[in-house]
């Protein structure tokens, strides 16, 4: 945003996200001039990715900022909101990005006079510069008390090339629970799926298949890869109208089937399957299926 006042800023912490959202920010000009870093990996990541930062704790970074970034685990932010309260005031900016909590937590900053605003991107995050780029486009949950706070919110993503979207402070649980539901859950999904392709794959018994773990596990991803991507984007666009597979088709015979030999290979992945079958039969009407699963003993997998 050419033209528009620049900031100090202070992370605390420079864990993946804050560090993220640290170097997106020295990106659009403002000045990151303070950084808490309590872990080597933090203290390295910090070194490399926000070198105008000096190192230092919770009480300093904070005083001497005008934006601070709260991007601590969220069960210690009100420890640290605690800390920060006698060192800001009015002409402060305070953000936290925790999913979990609303702006509420932040009511003691927002005493003192300072703006407070929490917003969450909606990103995944692995501690490595790509974090940053992903930020492009990122869309933020943000909640905040008052119209001024949601214009410098507005103001501060676009500049990061993100858009905001408004959540009600009452809704926050919620919002992220959806956001973990379809984010972490799906990763965990994927990573069960990677697993057991990959042991098809490896197969001692095809003397064509190949018995490197490492490369079949790659064969695997490329197999499931392009098939993901589509399932995602038509549920994306479509809803429970987009979901496939012998589920949707109410055949009962197949989902069985997979249920036996997951149990055989991956005993711990066969609830999830067990579970979203069932899901997927609810959402398409399958009720062959859920008479099937519903005689079905829990153990009998």
């Amino acid at each position: 945003m050419p033209g528009a006042p620049r900031l100090t800023v202070a992370v605390i912490s420079a864990g993946a996200v804050g560090t993220a959202v640290g170097e997106a920010l020295a990106r659009a000009g403002h000045a990151v001039t303070a950084a808490v870093a309590r872990s080597d990996a933090s203290r390295a990541r910090a070194a490399l990715r926000l070198p105008q930062a000096r190192i230092t704790d919770v009480v300093s970074a904070a005083r001497d900022a005008e934006l601070i970034i709260l991007a601590v685990p969220d069960p210690e932010l009100p420890d640290v909101v605690e800390q920060i309260v006698p060192h800001v005031g009015a002409g402060r900016i305070v953000v936290h990005v925790a999913g979990s909590r609303g702006r509420a937590v932040l009511d003691p900053i927002a005493l003192t006079g300072a703006l407070t605003i929490a917003a969450h991107p909606a990103m995944t995050f692995a501690g490595v510069p790509d974090d940053t780029d992903r930020l492009t486009g990122c869309p933020w949950g943000v909640t905040v008390g008052d119209e001024l706070s949601r214009t410098v919110a507005e103001l501060l993503i676009s500049e990061i090339g993100g858009r905001a979207i408004p959540i009600p402070e009452s809704r926050r649980p919620l919002y992220h629970a959806a956001m973990a539901h379809g984010s972490n859950h799906l990763g965990a999904v994927v990573a069960d799926a990677v697993d057991l392709l990959a042991r098809a794959i490896s197969d001692g018994g095809d003397p064509s298949a190949t018995h490197s773990p490492g490369a079949a596990r790659d064969q695997a991803a490329a197999l499931l890869g392009p098939l993901l991507e589509a399932s995602l984007d038509n549920a994306l666009k479509w809803g429970p109208r987009a979901l496939t597979g012998p589920a949707a088709r109410d055949d009962a015979g197949t989902v069985v089937k997979h249920l036996n030999v997951i149990d055989d290979e991956l005993p711990r992945a066969t609830p999830a399957y067990r579970a979203l079958a069932r899901r997927i039969a609810e959402m398409k009407g399958s009720t062959h299926l859920l008479r099937e699963l519903d005689d079905r003993p829990t153990g009998a997998d």
